[in-house]
C-alpha cells in the first residue's frame, strides 16, 4: 500500500510539473489580459460574484492547458453560460456621492487584445451591473469593509498557484483599495511587471521574494504580512544593539547583547556610517524596495527592521565614536524573532531637558502597566495620547484648565474612539472633522463617500462649551504618528490656533483590511479612505507640521526631546 501511495505521489508530481511547464508557454501579454478579465468576471459576473463557481479552479485549468487568451475567455463564457445565478433585489445606495478616481475601464474599451464579442459582453457587465454578489468581497452583509475570508487556501506549492495568487491580490487592490489613484505607478504596469517575475517562480524562496516586492508596490504604510517573510528574504541576523537612523547614519541607542557589543568595541552613542563598506543611505535605498511605505519619512523609520539583516552572523561597521575617534570593527550579530522583540523601533528613553533641568515626563505606573499620561511643569502641561484612557480625561483637563498651554503627544498609537471626549474640553462648539470612502460592492472599483469617519453619531466632535480651554494647544507628531493617531491630528486641526510641531507623519489612514493569500497568509492594506472635510488626503502626505523639528545626533545622545522642548518654549513665548 505504501508503495502505491509513493508511486501515486510521484505521478501527481510529474503531471503537475508538466502542466506548470505548459503554463509558462502562455505569452506574458496574454497572461496580462487573462488576469484583468478574470478579475473583472470575478467581481462583476453574477454567477462568479455570487460564489456559484470555483473561479480559482477555472483559472488554474486555463494555466495548465496553455490556452491562449482568446481560447481561454471563450471557454470561460461557455462555462458561465451554463451556470445559474440568483436574482438579487436591487440595493439602495446610501452614499452621499460616488467617486470614480479608481474606476477606469479604458483598458477594456480600447483593448485590441480581446475579441469583439467577448469585449462587448464584458462592457455590458461593467456598464450595467446587476445581480452582483459579494461572495469574494463582502460576505458579511451590512458591513462596509472588504473581506476575502471566502478565498480558497492551498496546502501545496506550485508556480501556477502563485500566478493565481498574483491575479487575486492584484485585483483586490484594483477594485477595493481606496488610494490606488495615489500610486506613483499605474497599477496596470505593476501587473505587467510582476507577471514576468511570478512566471519565473520555481521555489518557495523565489515566491517569498516576489510577494514582498509586490506588496511594497502598494505604497501604503499599513501594508504588512500576517506572517512575515522578512527573515527568509532579508536574513535572520541583526545588530546586537537598538538604534535610530539619523543624518544618513545609525546612532546606537541601547544594548541587546553586551558581550557582542563589548567585543566590537562600541558603545551607546556611537554613530555608524557604513555597514560592510556600504553607506547606510545606499543600503536603505537598495533594501527599502521590500518594505511598503507611504512616504520617505517611513522609509527611514522602517530601516530599523532590515538595515543589519542578513544571513551572515558577522558584519563590518565603520563610523565615529561619541568621543570623535573613528570606528572600523567586526560586529557579531544576533538572531531576531520578528515582531516579538522588546525593542520595536530603537527609540531611546527621552527626557525633557528644560532650562537646565532634566524631567522624566513619562513615568511608569506599575499598577496599570502603562506610563502616567499626564505631566505638569508650572504653567505648562503634557498629555501622552498613547497611554491616555477615557477615564483620565476629566481629572486631567480639570487639573490643567488653568495652564498657559497643553502639549498633546501623538507620536504613539491609541485607537480608542472614547478619547473624542477630550475635545469637549478643547472645542467651544461641535466640529465636523472628516469624511471617508468605502467600496461600493455593487459596482466594484467605485467608492462611496460618507460624511463621517467613525460612526454617523460621531460625525461631530466637541460640544457647545463657552468655558472651553483657553490656553495654547500644541500637537507633537513624527513618522511614528500613524493611522488612528493621524485621525486624532485631523481632529486637533479643528482647534483654532493649534500648533503642530515635528515632522511628516506616516501617511496611512483607514482600517487595516486583509487579502487572503493562497497559503493562508494575509496582506494588510488600508481598506477605507480617510479625508479632511474638503476631500483632501492624509494618505501618503501625512499631517504637515507648522514647525519642523527633528532629533539630531547630539539630542539623541543626551536623550533630549527636542519636540517637547520646542513646544514648552512656544508656550513660554506666547503673550
Amino acid at each position: 500500500m505504501q508503495r502505491v501511495v509513493t508511486y501515486l505521489a510521484l505521478f501527481l508530481f510529474f503531471i503537475t510539473t508538466c502542466l506548470s511547464a505548459q503554463s509558462k508557454k502562455i505569452p506574458a501579454n496574454d497572461l496580462y489580459t487573462l488576469g484583468k478579465v478574470w478579475g473583472l468576471l470575478k467581481y462583476y459576473h453574477p454567477a462568479v460574484s455570487q460564489g456559484k463557481l470555483n473561479w480559482d479552479s477555472i483559472l488554474l485549468a486555463t494555466l495548465a492547458s496553455g490556452q491562449n487568451k482568446d481560447q481561454a475567455v471563450t471557454h470561460w463564457f461557455e462555462i458561465l453560460g451554463k451556470t445559474t445565478a440568483d436574482q438579487l433585489a436591487p440595493v439602495q445606495s446610501k452614499c452621499d456621492s460616488i467617486t470614480l478616481r479608481n474606476f477606469d475601464i479604458r483598458w477594456l474599451e480600447q483593448s485590441k487584445e480581446i475579441a469583439a464579442g467577448a469585449k462587448a459582453r464584458l462592457l455590458e457587465l461593467v456598464r450595467h451591473p446587476k445581480n452582483i454578489g459579494s461572495y469574494y468581497s463582502n460576505p458579511n452583509p451590512g458591513t462596509i469593509n472588504f473581506s476575502s475570508k471566502n478565498e480558497k487556501v492551498y496546502d501545496h506549492f506550485s508556480p501556477d498557484i502563485k500566478m493565481l495568487e498574483l491575479f487575486r491580490a492584484w485585483n483586490v487592490i484594483e477594485y477595493f483599495y481606496p488610494y490606488k489613484y495615489l500610486g506613483d505607478k499605474k497599477w496596470d504596469d505593476v501587473l505587467k511587471k510582476y507577471i514576468t517575475l511570478f512566471r519565473n517562480i520555481s521555489t518557495e524562496q523565489d515566491y517569498k521574494t516576489a510577494i514582498m516586492l509586490f506588496a511594497a508596490e502598494i505604497q501604503d504604510t499599513h501594508v504588512s504580512f500576517e506572517h512575515s517573510y522578512q527573515y527568509d528574504v532579508l536574513g535572520k541576523f541583526t545588530a546586537p544593539f537598538i538604534f535610530q537612523v539619523v543624518d544618513n547614519g545609525v546612532l546606537i541607542t541601547g544594548v541587546k547583547d553586551e558581550e557582542k557589543v563589548k567585543k566590537a568595541g562600541i558603545d551607546v552613542g556611537d554613530f555608524i556610517t557604513k555597514i560592510n563598506g556600504k553607506p547606510v543611505k545606499e543600503i536603505i535605498a537598495a533594501r527599502s524596495k521590500y518594505i511598503a511605505v507611504s512616504n520617505p519619512a517611513v522609509m527611514r523609520r522602517e530601516a530599523y527592521q532590515y538595515l543589519f539583516s542578513s544571513n551572515d552572523s558577522i558584519c563590518t561597521i565603520e563610523g565615529v565614536k561619541e568621543n570623535g575617534k573613528t570606528i572600523k570593527t567586526k560586529l557579531g550579530k544576533i538572531k531576531r524573532v520578528f515582531l516579538k522583540e522588546w525593542d520595536a523601533d530603537g527609540i531611546p528613553a527621552y527626557q525633557l531637558l528644560y532650562k537646565g533641568k532634566a524631567y522624566d515626563y513619562l513615568v511608569w505606573n506599575p499598577k496599570e502597566s502603562r506610563p502616567h499620561p499626564g505631566f505638569r511643569l508650572n504653567d505648562k502641561a503634557y498629555i501622552d495620547f498613547a497611554s491616555l484612557r477615557a477615564k483620565d480625561i476629566d481629572s486631567l483637563m480639570q487639573a490643567y484648565r488653568d495652564t498657559k498651554g497643553i502639549v498633546f503627544d501623538l507620536r504613539g498609537y491609541n485607537n480608542d474612539g472614547a478619547l473624542l471626549k477630550i475635545f469637549d474640553y478643547l472645542f467651544s462648539k461641535p466640529e465636523f472633522f472628516g469624511i471617508k470612502t468605502c467600496a461600493d460592492f455593487n459596482q466594484p472599483g467605485k467608492f462611496c463617500f460618507k460624511d463621517h469617519i467613525i460612526l454617523e453619531s460621531y460625525k461631530y466632535t466637541g460640544k457647545e462649551n463657552p468655558d472651553a480651554y483657553k490656553g495654547q494647544v500644541i500637537v507633537l507628531m513624527n513618522e511614528y504618528t500613524q493611522s488612528a493617531a493621524e485621525m486624532w491630528a485631523m481632529v486637533f486641526k479643528k482647534r483654532a490656533g493649534a500648533l503642530f510641531i515635528g515632522s511628516q507623519t506616516a501617511g496611512a489612514d483607514g482600517n487595516k483590511t486583509t487579502i487572503k493569500l493562497t497559503d493562508g497568509n494575509e496582506i494588510y492594506f488600508s481598506g477605507l479612505g480617510i479625508y479632511y472635510p474638503d476631500g483632501s488626503e492624509t494618505q501618503r502626505i501625512g499631517i504637515k507640521p507648522d514647525i519642523i523639528v527633528r532629533p539630531t545626533i547630539q539630542s539623541m545622545r543626551k536623550r533630549e526631546d527636542l519636540l517637547l522642548q520646542k513646544a514648552f518654549d512656544m508656550i513660554d513665548n506666547k503673550k
